[in-house]
C-alpha cells in the first residue's frame, strides 16, 4: 500500500507542479504576442488592429500597419486603436495621434551585424517616426509639450496610407 500511496503522491506533486509553472508562464508572465510585421512585442498602450487586403490583424502602431499597407500596394482600414495613456481600445475616427515624439515604443534591441561585425546605420525602420494615438487632442497635445512631435487627425495619419 505504501508504494502505491507514494506513486500517487509523486504524480500528484507532478501534476501540481507543471500546473503551477503552466500559471507562471502564461497568466503571471505571459510571452508578448509580436507584431506580424516587424516582429516587435504587441504595448497594450501602442497596438492596432488593422485590416489590411481584407485580412484582419493585430500591429505594434499604427505606423507599421501603414507601412506594411504600403510596401504591399494594398488598402488599409484602422479597425481600433488604443489611447498611449491608459491602453483603451478606441475608434481611430475619435483619436488624435502623435507622431515623431521622443518616445519610442517600437524599439527593438537587435542589433544588425555585417559579416564583419560592423554596425551599419539604420536608413528604414517600419515604425518610425513613432505615431500614438490618444482619446483626446487636449490629452495629445500635453503630451506634445513635453515629448515633441506633431498632432494629427485620423484624416491627416492615414493621408499617409497610399492604398485606401
Amino acid at each position: 500500500m505504501n508504494s502505491r500511496r507514494t506513486v500517487l503522491t509523486v504524480i500528484f506533486l507532478v501534476v501540481a507542479g507543471a500546473g503551477v509553472i503552466g500559471w507562471l508562464r502564461f497568466v503571471v508572465h505571459p510571452t508578448p504576442v509580436a507584431c506580424r510585421y516587424c516582429n516587435r512585442p504587441l504595448h497594450t498602450n501602442s497596438m492596432v488592429t488593422a485590416e489590411i487586403a481584407g485580412k484582419r490583424t493585430q500591429a505594434c502602431c499604427a505606423r507599421c500597419a501603414i507601412s506594411e499597407a504600403n510596401q504591399q500596394h494594398k488598402p488599409i482600414r484602422l479597425i481600433e486603436v488604443h489611447d498611449y495613456r491608459t491602453g483603451k481600445g478606441i475608434l481611430p475616427a475619435n483619436a488624435w495621434f502623435v507622431e515623431g515624439s521622443r518616445v519610442i515604443v517600437c524599439e527593438h534591441g537587435m542589433a544588425n551585424m555585417g559579416e564583419h561585425k560592423n554596425m551599419p546605420d539604420m536608413v528604414f525602420d517600419r515604425c518610425s517616426p513613432g505615431t500614438l494615438a490618444f482619446a483626446s487632442k487636449p490629452e495629445a497635445d500635453a503630451f506634445v509639450a513635453q515629448n515633441g512631435g506633431a498632432v494629427l487627425s485620423f484624416n491627416q495619419l492615414m493621408s499617409e496610407a497610399r492604398y485606401q
